[in-house]
């Protein structure tokens, strides 16, 4: 199983269980951010989450096999169980999203860092898989909202630990 990942190994399963809950809980805020998840968002998430599975470090391929595992009926289970209307919907995800703060946190800032990248990747292309001419200019008023994920930190990691420190001095 992947949580065998040794950068996992220090959370909680509950903290596992909330990363690889947060590309649904993503697909359905900005998805469903101006109604319902519909076609081409579907294809576009489906299409972006599998190119996930093998075009990362190792970590991040197994962790987003994991997601990909039954992911639509992931999805179909937190609409039933989420709010019906977009606005309180989009705020209780919201919320619930805010809770990964503390999780990346425990992460090698590295790894958070290609986690938080790949949540807005994901969140853009959702967006941005329907309407528009050639998906431009596709992102309605609704999604764009949601589509910068203001609930989590942004992480940014420097790989040039040294160019880091001659900034300071």
């Amino acid at each position: 199983m992947w949580t065998s990942i040794d950068a996992f190994q220090h959370l909680a399963k509950n903290e596992i269980d909330a990363l690889v809950e947060a590309p649904v809980l993503i697909t359905i805020l900005v998805g469903a951010a101006d109604g319902d998840i519909d076609r081409e968002e579907r294809k576009w998430t489906e299409r972006l989450l599998h190119a996930r599975t093998y075009n990362n470090p190792k970590e991040l391929n197994e962790f987003y096999r994991v997601v990909m595992e039954d992911f639509w009926n992931k999805v179909e289970d937190h609409l039933k169980r989420l709010p019906a209307g977009a606005e309180a919907r989009s705020e209780a995800i919201s919320k619930h999203l805010a809770e990964l703060n503390p999780i990346l946190a425990k992460l090698d800032a590295s790894l958070a860092s290609d986690l938080y990248h790949g949540f807005i990747g994901l969140a853009t292309e959702t967006a941005k898989a329907s309407g528009g001419f050639l998906r431009m200019g596709a992102i309605s008023a609704a999604e764009s909202r949601w589509v910068g994920l203001p609930m989590i930190d942004p992480i940014v990691h420097r790989n040039d630990e040294a160019g880091a420190e001659s900034d300071e001095s």
